[in-house]
């Protein structure tokens, strides 16, 4: 999703200075932004330029780091009727969560076992680790058995 939003945004961005390359400038005469002064405080003047400017830095910032998006993504293959495999990755750009990954893995188990009326579930094999790329990411896998039995 954030990697979506990312393209989006360079895609504008291209576009825009596709757009540079016209004959014509828009408007005709003067600029866009108007040349003033903006008091946002008794002791403190901006322009519009620079508004725009941190305006457009802090919705990059936003679109990049996503406080919204779930640290974890969580891939998932079912091996038999009751034997799951399920990987995890971390977000790349994110501060804390070192120690999260095993209770995102219970409770994505804890999931499956529920929705599919089993009692509960055992742990197969487990491991966690760091993938290293340009960015570290943290990584978790394992192997879950679901279990009949009285609920």
């Amino acid at each position: 999703m954030a990697m979506r939003k990312l393209v989006s945004s360079l895609a504008v961005a291209l576009a825009l200075a596709g757009c540079s390359s016209l004959d014509r400038t828009l408007p005709s005469s003067g600029s866009i932004i108007p040349d003033t002064a903006i008091k946002l405080t008794p002791g403190y003047t901006t322009t519009p330029e620079k508004l725009i400017y941190f305006a457009g830095a802090a919705y990059i910032a936003y679109v990049i780091l996503d406080p919204m998006a779930p640290n974890w993504e969580i891939e998932e293959a079912k091996l038999s009727d009751d034997t799951y495999y399920l990987g995890m990755k971390k977000m790349r750009i994110r501060a804390g969560g070192e120690g999260e990954a095993l209770m995102v893995f219970r409770r994505r188990a804890e999931k499956l076992a529920r929705t599919g009326g089993y009692a509960g579930y055992d742990i197969v094999s487990y491991s966690e680790g760091i993938q290293s790329d340009l960015v570290a990411q943290r990584t978790g896998e394992g192997v879950i058995q679901l279990r009949r039995g009285i609920q």
